[in-house]
């Protein structure tokens, strides 16, 4: 065995253990402690099993041992307290059977921990992609043992009797309403979310009308449930509402709904409605608001936007905010000052996503690409190509070589579709490697876009002769239809011309 530094302590490894699984579950480790370096939620603790990280969830403490993880990977034995196939997850010291969804499977142990800290990173953990197991552990007040959540019989017979009351008098309008307008707060809530309202049309809407007309006085979850009944055509008069509604609820998810479902046709006066939320304190609308205004509908507006999100910038909002305003500038102005700090800073893992959304000006790309090109992430290859199809600084040609020739056969077709954005010269380069491609979607991608893109490829004829010796039988057929068509073109053009 040899021993070998990680993140989260030293493992040692078996020398029977291929090199591949080693690089995998050492890169996986990696990516642990990168995520819970960039979430300000996890918190890393000596324990008797090695360096674990934990954090606190609904008043428990929940705790993860990536290092344990990695020792199930190779084979190294840990105790009787994790079981291979389970991610080793404790609630209160306690071991709790978290296990992928589809059963065992041959996915690492080190990678599916990086998933599971992805997961339960955030402020608040999403409910419903937790394990049933991890639900009764660290919600035993909501779940039974089996994740199902508990039922408040006291509650539910309450409902039962607020649906019995109501739905004589569904049928008569005024009846409806009446006794609607009586009921107390939390019975109207429990009516409003249980009742069957799609089989009471009209009921709903004039409910609704009533509440939406009342709004400033009335709870955010009527008036969401209320636009909710009277959404449904999307006609003038909701629109109408949504306006009003964006201009002055007291409620933030009210107005997040408006925003959502604004409409207007003249730029003018949706600069006007929306352009204050650019100011907002919640990032989230600011985005929103962002997102109708960039709406090609209101292509006369760009200038003013591209002004105020500069500002916005320079105001140094927080990081979410920030790399979606730079990924929409890129493709608007030079924003490779702004480009390099973030990726300089980002997690490996999160690469991906900025660069695959991003558009690059300068040849400092390609000598910081040319670093990564090796990277294990298809994502970050793939972004790669996506953040310099448009940069002319870069030599297209030696950059996505080395990924035509290694990548997958999904980068192989994303370079296949960039190649339209730059020089014949280094598009033929790329062209001649795309015949020696194992995959087949890859070469039926490239029937399709070289003739069409490319048509004076000096080596067109050699490519689809070379597809004629595929082993897949579309790709012999489909090459065989280009040669014929080559065929017929060039006895038409040889054909002297009728007088």
């Amino acid at each position: 065995m040899s021993e070998t530094a990680t993140p989260f302590g030293n493992i040692s490894i078996p020398a029977n253990l291929s090199k591949k699984r080693q690089r995998a579950v050492l890169r996986a480790l990696n990516w642990c402690d990168d995520i819970a370096r960039e979430s300000a939620v996890w918190t890393r603790e000596e324990a008797s099993h090695g360096l674990r990280l934990t954090r606190a969830v609904n008043g428990h403490e929940l705790a993860v041992y990536p290092i344990t993880a990695a020792k199930l990977d190779t084979g190294v034995f840990v105790g009787m307290r994790f079981s291979p196939g389970h991610l080793p997850v404790e609630v209160n010291g306690a071991p709790v059977c978290v296990t992928p969804h589809k059963g065992r499977t041959g996915e690492l142990h080190t990678d599916m921990v990086a998933c599971f800290l992805l997961l339960c990173g955030g402020e608040n953990v999403p409910l419903i992609h937790l394990p049933h197991t991890l639900k009764s552990a660290l919600y035993p007040e909501c779940f039974n043992p089996q994740g199902r959540p508990l039922i408040n019989h006291q509650q539910l017979r309450r409902r039962r009797e607020l649906q019995a009351a109501f739905l004589p008098l569904a049928s008569t309008l005024d009846d409806a309403v009446a006794h609607v307008n009586a009921l107390e707060p939390q019975d109207w809530a429990m009516l409003r979310d249980g009742f069957r309202w799609p089989f009471h049309r009209e009921v709903a809407v004039a409910i609704a009308q009533g509440i939406v007309e009342d709004h400033l006085e009335r709870d955010g979850a009527d008036v969401l449930w209320a636009l909710g009944q009277l959404g449904e055509q999307q006609d003038a008069e909701f629109l109408a509402r949504v306006r009003h509604l964006l201009r002055s609820s007291p409620h933030l998810a009210v107005r997040r709904f408006a925003l959502t479902h604004y409409r207007e046709e003249d730029p003018e006066t949706a600069w006007a409605d929306l352009h204050h939320f650019l100011d907002s304190p919640h990032t989230d609308m600011v985005w929103l608001a962002h997102e109708r205004l960039s709406a090609h509908c209101y292509a006369s507006l760009e200038d003013r936007l591209v002004e105020r999100c500069d500002g916005l910038l320079e105001e140094e909002p927080d990081r979410w905010l920030e790399r979606k305003l730079v990924m929409w500038l890129s493709h608007r102005q030079n924003m490779d000052v702004w480009v390099r700090r973030i990726i300089d800073e980002l997690p490996h893992h999160e690469l991906s996503h900025f660069l695959q959304r991003i558009q690059t000006y300068g040849s400092w790309f390609e000598r910081w690409a040319k670093e990564r090109l090796s990277s294990p992430l298809e994502g970050v290859q793939i972004g790669i190509v996506e953040a310099s199809k448009r940069n002319m600084a870069v030599n297209h040609g030696q950059l996505w070589l080395p990924l035509m020739k290694h990548g997958s056969g999904e980068v192989n077709r994303v370079v296949l579709y960039g190649m339209r954005d730059i020089s014949e010269e280094d598009a033929y380069m790329l062209i001649d490697e795309v015949w020696h491609s194992p995959w087949r979607f890859v070469l039926r991608t490239a029937y399709m876009l070289v003739p069409h893109n490319f048509p004076n490829y000096p080596g067109m004829r050699a490519m689809f002769e070379a597809g004629l010796n595929s082993s897949h039988d579309r790709i012999r057929r489909d090459a065989q239809k280009h040669l014929d068509r080559m065929d017929q073109t060039d006895r038409l053009s040889s054909e002297p011309s009728s007088a």
